[in-house]
């Protein structure tokens, strides 16, 4: 029994050592394996890729979905819930259509802004805009959330 839980034991060791040469210390270190060098400078996040996700999910996306709009319909209750007004909206990235239905004269809102870092995500909603004429007046920004291209307040 003794040789048996020895053998196992020397297995152990070697797996050990294998994984210690096959796997390069930095891949254990406590920052994130995706970041990547770009140009000297560590990137964390790739804003292309997401980029692209979003134009493949502007092909991939619904009219409506019951989930958005409940998600929609919740974050505007919370709005209405605030003692201000906010006459303009901007939507980051966010489902256009779910929060355009839902907001109806909601919480005063009279312009809303969409911006999204995709430019087929932003034409599907242009695309949806041309569809209905009720609502507040829309403006489609493409641009990226981490650059706001508007003035404080």
């Amino acid at each position: 029994m003794a040789s048996g839980s020895s053998a196992a034991a020397r297995r152990l060791l070697l797996l050990r050592h294998r994984r210690r040469h096959l796997v390069p210390n930095h891949h254990f270190s406590s920052s994130s394996a995706d970041e990547v060098l770009d140009g000297g400078r560590v990137k964390i996040f790739d804003r292309d890729l997401k980029r692209r996700h979003r134009d493949r999910a502007a092909w991939a996306m619904r009219e409506t979905d019951p989930l958005v709009d409940a998600v929609a319909d919740n974050l505007l209750d919370r709005l209405e819930d605030c003692r201000k007004a906010f006459p303009s909206a901007l939507c980051l990235g966010g489902s256009a259509g779910a929060v355009r239905r839902s907001l109806r004269g909601r919480g005063g809102i009279e312009k809303l802004t969409m911006m999204d870092m995709s430019v087929d995500m932003v034409n599907k909603w242009r695309e949806l805009e041309s569809a209905t004429d009720d609502g507040p007046e829309m403006n489609f920004i493409v641009g990226d959330e981490e650059y706001l291209p508007m003035k404080e307040k």
